[in-house]
């Protein structure tokens, strides 16, 4: 049984490629700890494909609860599978509903990063920028 983190997001639409970037960033002290890592983007069947029983996941995500931007959410995946509004992550709420659908009975965990600003640009909003290492240093206690 291993561990992997899956980052899902659109890098094009600012704040909604959070996991992507943070993933990215993180890569290299995961992979040294023999965890793996993916890099998701939008494509709900690639991440699909790699979910299996065996595993522990962690799955990134972009969330907006209108708490404030940086706020991280940990959930169970089990928890997840419970409730019927998974979240206000679009991309995990289709690979949650892909998981329910095939009754497939994942481990691990749904990190959420809070958002301050959906639009088409590349890059972080100023708010996330400043918080990015913070953001990565908790998400790393979390999973190693």
């Amino acid at each position: 049984m291993g561990k992997k983190v899956i980052a899902i997001g659109n890098r094009l639409m600012m704040d909604d490629g959070v996991a992507l970037l943070i993933l990215e960033k993180i890569k290299n002290t995961l992979e040294d700890n023999g965890i793996e890592t993916i890099i998701g983007e939008t494509d709900v069947e690639f991440c699909f494909s790699k979910l299996n029983e065996l595993d522990v996941f962690y799955i990134m995500d972009s969330t907006y609860y209108g708490t404030v931007p940086g706020t991280l959410t940990f959930k169970s995946l089990d928890d997840m599978g419970k409730i019927k509004d998974h979240s206000k992550s679009i991309h995990s709420l289709g690979l949650m509903d892909l998981v329910s659908m095939y009754n497939l009975d994942i481990k691990g965990y749904f990190i959420g990063i809070e958002i301050s600003t959906i639009d088409i640009n590349i890059g972080l909003s100023n708010i996330l920028q400043g918080k990015v290492e913070y953001i990565s240093k908790k998400i790393i206690s979390f999973i190693i």
